[in-house]
């Protein structure tokens, strides 16, 4: 095996949108570092571990469309791609760090989309716990004392004229809840009322509920030390 020369855009999307690990070196010919860095990665395609690896460089200021999207700011960097995509990188020229790392996605045979998973999973447990983290949650804008839209401003007052023992979230302070929650409950808009880990509605669903006489029976109430 060799390292290979990519000198087109072409030829590096042909080369990183293989399934297997592909190591890209980002270098300049002036810089010493990125001499040392191509003698690493060429022993490197000597050796039997890494027979799963392809290799290349890319003259960095050859491909200035490459190194921008690629997020190139210095050479030397080499990054470690899979299916055209970017799963990690060395900024400089760390050889003990880039063989720690082309071993570890070695061993993960699917890193980003495991990643992805992860990302995806943490996020919907997060939901979970703040969707029970009380029988009435109010995701709003802004806080009970300060609502910060003229829905969530009058979802709080529906609420409070029942004495509603509730707690809220300020959707605008996370954008990760704000967005992820969207999604999770397939409700695309806020404030959004949850009683007992079940989404009511928003503001609307509140005020027919309200006006019906059903809400009120439906909702927990502060006990009267709190109302005092």
């Amino acid at each position: 095996m060799t390292v290979t020369e990519l000198t087109t855009q072409q030829e590096f999307d042909d080369f990183v949108k293989s399934k297997e690990l592909s190591v890209v070196h980002f270098y300049a010919p002036w810089a010493q570092q990125c001499s040392q860095v191509n003698d690493v990665l060429k022993e490197m395609t000597n050796l039997e571990q890494y027979k799963d690896v392809k290799f290349a460089k890319v003259e960095a200021e050859n491909l200035p469309e490459v190194s921008v999207k690629s997020g190139i700011a210095v050479v030397p960097t080499i990054l470690l791609l899979k299916n055209s995509n970017i799963i990690d990188r060395v900024d400089g020229a760390n050889a003990p760090a880039l063989t720690e790392k082309i071993k570890q996605h070695l061993k993960n045979k699917d890193p980003l989309l495991l990643d992805v998973f992860q990302t995806k999973e943490s996020l919907e447990e997060r939901l979970k716990k703040l969707i029970n983290q009380a029988p009435c949650m109010l995701f709003m804008k802004g806080n009970p004392a300060n609502p910060r839209c003229g829905f969530s401003r009058t979802i709080v007052s529906i609420l409070d004229n029942y004495k509603t023992d509730y707690k809220s979230f300020d959707i605008l302070q996370d954008n990760e809840v704000r967005e992820g929650l969207k999604k999770f409950s397939n409700w695309p808009t806020y404030p959004q009322l949850y009683l007992n880990g079940e989404l009511i509605g928003g503001l609307d669903i509140v005020k027919e509920m309200d006006e019906s006489g059903e809400l009120e029976s439906m909702l927990p109430k502060k006990n009267s030390a709190e109302t005092k």
